[in-house]
């Protein structure tokens, strides 16, 4: 048998409505046919080009016809049209949808089949891709095909013909002919560059045989690796790695990463972020000699702060999309400048990749090119898929490029980048626009302690932060080097990510537990040395560096003195509880009361004993009261003495996953309302503590479903106040009967807020930084969600519970349990009219270090800072080794880092004042590298910081 014709079936009109959204298997089955239609053997035998009609019209049978029936167009062909078409002598494929398969089907009924070179033939079958691509690309390009049909006839037929007489290089001329038409056809409605962006996702277990194949093609290749993934690769494939390194020598590979590990970085503090970028350098440059300068991941990782903190680690453009779950601006384009919350800007990439493995991606490729070529500055599409491909659609493009840059040319990211010109103003994404998809997929995985994994964590970072901050205190008063003193135990921490193992958790609070201590023996040494005399006490250290009135407890009865920095103490148990006001960054002196004497008693005025901290179901201080409720034992009431209106008031309740019809009453008298949640019921109360520092209220009770009666957990709920204090801390314990299940975001234990202002804004802390909520529902903010209006401001410090939802104008729900959280205990505190939530949200988190001391006070004074940073919109977050200009770390007795963050949103020129006065101070990145010189006046050092800039700054002695 031989072919006259040869035919495809289209399921639309033409190819203007050709379908483009159509599932894997359809989609396969109505793009392959286009493609085997070109192989060399029937073009040679039909001597004509393939044509397509519309599978609803009528097809007239004549033999030596083949036909080509997609699975799409089933429905549309009769079985009686297809027996009969194949018992009057024409061939009808039809049911076959791999291309293989495909092949075999439609070459089986030749009477001769030459053979032809394999390399060639996917080069034929590549062209026929590309021309399907060419076709459906004019028409969504709002354009007519101006290819010469008969010459291309001419020169395919042709080169046919050579191929299957084995002229392989008279093939592949006029092949090319062929290609160039289709790229003369394209350039006539897009007549410049259009780049195609292969990007390969390479893990250890995918880089053998095949990735070294693909490392050593010529075309351009774009591979995304972690730095751990990295580091097992270069011990189980050290030829990929010599492979990889030949490749980017030659500039045809270009390394996207940035990372150690990807971790839920969104949701950690910028630290961590600059660690993982840090760690993750040093085994680039360790293994390849190099590091990527275009930032990508895996997993979900983009956020306002990235830009800053990408360009202060050396990065110049970055990939500002995901590959995983997770909500984030999703404003295609290809090439924008991604501006941060600093202004800082990062060229980026940002249209979504097509699955390189999925023949639904290839039959949406033209709309995807159209979609670049009609609204990006510059037109670009990524493909993105893994080491080794299951399907040839990918091997299409990248062959049919050798001939011809049809669709678009291969490019690394960085040649891209290079190449292109900037696309104008710079596009900023607002906070509110990213969700993290850490919280759901931990559930959906039914992993343990979804939630309060976050809260282990951030006390876990708080701990670690306080131990390195007095261990370095104390070697830098000494004047002694120290970065190998809390290395260690600053790798441990780094490990114990929420996700860890328990192992790496436990190991990592045993190396902080040890720093602690360490650093306690050490700061009891310096603070002892030339104090002779005295008696015993404790010496109170605030690592913060802001000034606050802190709760401590001593291992004593006896009550603390002392007549200016200690508030109020009362004897609590074995021990002691004292209201202290500590300097930033400081220390006070706490002598011990003399045995037989006891902290007296503060008055009010006219010398009447204030009334107790706390009484009935009422706790207060000198700021304000809380009034429990004596219905639902949650927070009634929070006034300020001065201002009746109430503040917030508080409950516990269990969400259901859909809103239920509660009937209340009989008869005449009945009532319904409509409600997700369930109810609050007090069953008792007792006082704790009724001061003169701390008052403390419990009340116990139940959450009960109103429309069952059901008993859903039992509660207990502490309530505490500090003379002194804005804060109120909360301690909730539940006895969970009925377990939430499914989305953690809709079924859930929680502590719901509530607000009289509907209008009040309300802003979240994001890594630090305060961002306005928005419409958003979601919320994610491990340190606060701050309600203010024109008068006052309520914040609720989370403490680590990270997951908030907002319900209706004024009401937001702080997610206890969800379905697979083990943690029954949580702890919360509420902010009256602080100015500065994030320095209320640390001081919450962050308790004092006390030292026992045998004698004092110091020789250096009762009390002392050791370094004050001249706003309080700024706060130290970490310090560091100094460096040399090429990133070197040097010795660290002459000088130290602190790493600063602007909290606020608001620029400001301030001083930082130290210990000592510095000889010289500069602004570094985070390679040690010099961005300015700044200004030493003194003791202090003049800084200028942008709207939520996290800096280094770095002094010399």
């Amino acid at each position: 048998m031989t072919y006259d014709d040869l035919l495809i079936l289209i399921p639309s009109h033409s190819l203007e409505d050709f379908p483009t959204e159509l599932g894997e298997k359809q989609a396969e089955g109505l793009l392959n046919p286009f493609i085997v239609a070109w192989h060399p053997v029937l073009i040679a035998n039909a001597q004509r080009l393939p044509r397509w009609q519309r599978a609803d019209e009528n097809i007239p049978v004549q033999p030596n016809r083949l036909v080509m029936i997609p699975t799409k167009c089933a429905e549309s062909v009769p079985e009686s049209w297809i027996e009969r078409a194949r018992r009057e002598g024409m061939h009808v494929v039809t049911g076959i949808t791999e291309r293989q398969a495909l092949i075999d089907a439609v070459l089986a009924p030749l009477d001769q089949k030459p053979a032809v070179d394999p390399d060639l033939t996917a080069d034929f079958l590549a062209f026929g891709h590309l021309y399907i691509q060419s076709e459906l690309l004019t028409r969504h390009m709002r354009n007519f095909s101006h290819l010469d049909e008969p010459h291309l006839e001419r020169e395919i037929v042709a080169a046919a013909k050579a191929a299957c007489t084995q002229d392989g290089e008279g093939a592949r001329k006029h092949l090319r002919h062929c290609y160039e038409m289709l790229l003369e056809c394209r350039e006539r409605y897009y007549p410049v560059d259009c780049f195609l962006l292969d990007l390969c996702l390479v893990i250890p277990r995918l880089a053998g045989e095949k990735l070294q194949q693909l490392l050593r093609s010529e075309t351009p290749l774009n591979l995304m690796v972690t730095g751990a993934d990295l580091e097992e690769i270069a011990t189980t494939y050290p030829e990929t790695i010599r492979l990889l390194k030949e490749g980017i020598q030659a500039k045809r590979v270009e390394l996207i990463g940035g990372e150690h590990r990807d971790l839920c970085t969104p949701l950690l503090d910028l630290d961590t972020t600059v660690r993982q970028l840090t760690a993750g350098r040093e085994v680039y440059e360790r293994l390849l000699g190099t590091s990527p300068v275009v930032w990508g991941r895996r997993r979900y990782g983009v956020s306002r702060q990235m830009p800053q903190v990408l360009g202060r680690s050396g990065f110049t453009s970055g990939l500002h999309f995901v590959m995983d779950d997770g909500i984030y601006p999703d404003e295609e384009q290809s090439k924008l400048r991604w501006e941060g919350c600093d202004n800082s800007t990062l060229d980026s990439f940002s249209r979504i990749p097509l699955a390189g493995d999925s023949a639904s991606s290839y039959l949406r490729l033209p709309v995807r090119v159209s979609e670049s070529m009609d609204h990006d500055h510059v037109a670009g599409v990524c493909i993105a898929r893994w080491p080794e491909l299951r399907t040839p659609w990918l091997e299409d493009l990248r062959r049919a490029e050798r001939y011809a840059p049809i669709l678009g040319k291969f490019t690394t990211f960085g040649e891209f980048f290079t190449r292109t010109e900037h696309s104008g103003r710079p596009t900023e994404f607002k906070a509110e626009g990213y969700l993290s998809p850490f919280f759901v997929q931990a559930v959906a995985k039914q992993e343990a302690a979804p939630g309060t994994r976050y809260v282990e964590w951030w006390n876990r970072q708080t701990a670690f932060q306080s131990a390195a901050w007095l261990r370095t205190m104390a070697a830098m008063l000494w004047g002694r080097d120290w970065p190998a003193l809390v290395a260690p135990t600053e790798a441990a921490f780094s490990a114990a990510d929420p996700e860890a193992a328990l192992e790496v958790v436990d190991a990592s609070r045993k190396a902080t537990g040890s720093l602690l201590s360490e650093g306690k023996s050490a700061m009891t040494a310096v603070f002892q040395h030339g104090t002779t005399s005295g008696r015993p006490g404790w010496i109170a250290f605030n690592p913060l560096s802001f000034a606050r009135k802190a709760v401590i407890s001593t291992d004593s009865g006896e009550a603390a003195v002392d007549g200016t920095r200690v508030l109020a103490a009362q004897a609590e148990g074995k021990g002691s509880t004292a209201v202290v006001e500590i300097p930033p960054c400081g220390f006070i002196w706490i002598p011990a009361a003399p045995a037989g004497t006891s902290q007296p008693s503060p008055s009010a005025k006219g010398g009447k004993a204030p009334p107790p901290l706390a009484e009935g179901l009422t706790v207060r201080n000198e700021l304000f009261e809380v009034v429990l409720s004596d219905v639902t034992g949650g927070i009634s009431q929070v006034r300020t003495y001065h201002r009746s209106p109430n503040r917030v008031s508080q409950q516990l309740a269990f969400r259901f996953s859909r809103e239920r019809t509660i009937n209340v009453g009989e008869g005449d008298e009945a009532q319904s309302y409509k409600t997700y949640y369930s109810e609050m019921q007090m069953t008792g109360s007792r006082v704790l503590a009724t001061g003169p520092a701390v008052g403390a209220i419990e009340t116990t009770g139940v959450l009960i479903d109103q429309q069952t009666g059901q008993t859903l957990a039992g509660y207990r709920q502490e309530v505490r106040l500090a003379r002194g204090r804005s804060t109120i801390d909360v301690t909730v314990e539940l006895d969970v009967q009925k377990k939430a299940e499914g989305d953690p975001w809709s079924n859930y234990y929680c502590a719901r807020f509530a607000w009289k202002d509907s209008t009040a804004a309300l802003t979240r802390a994001v890594q630090m930084g305060a961002h306005p909520v928005g419409e958003q529902e979601r919320i994610e903010s491990p340190h606060y969600v701050e309600i203010a209006d024109e008068s006052w401001r309520t914040t609720i410090l989370g403490r680590g519970l990270t997951f908030h939802r907002q319900t209706g104008d004024r009401m937001v729900d702080t997610i206890f349990v969800t379905e697979g959280e083990t943690a029954r205990t949580f702890h919360f505190s509420i902010a009256i009219d602080d100015q500065y939530p994030m320095q209320a949200a640390l001081d919450a988190m962050t308790p004092p270090i006390v030292l026992p001391v045998e004698k004092g006070p110091p020789s250096v004074g009762e009390t002392g800072w050791l370094v004050h940073i001249g706003t309080r919109n700024v706060v130290l977050t970490g310090l560091h080794p100094i460096r040399g200009e090429g990133g070197e770390a040097l010795a660290t007795g002459s000088g130290f880092a602190l790493r600063l963050l602007e909290t606020e949103g608001r620029s400001k020129v301030f001083k930082l004042r130290l210990f000592r006065a510095p000889t010289s101070a500069r602004q570094r990145d985070f390679r040690g590298h010099t961005v300015q010189t700044l200004q030493v006046d003194g003791d202090a050092v003049v800084v200028h910081i942008a709207p939520h800039e996290i800096c280094e700054v770095e002094v010399t002695f």
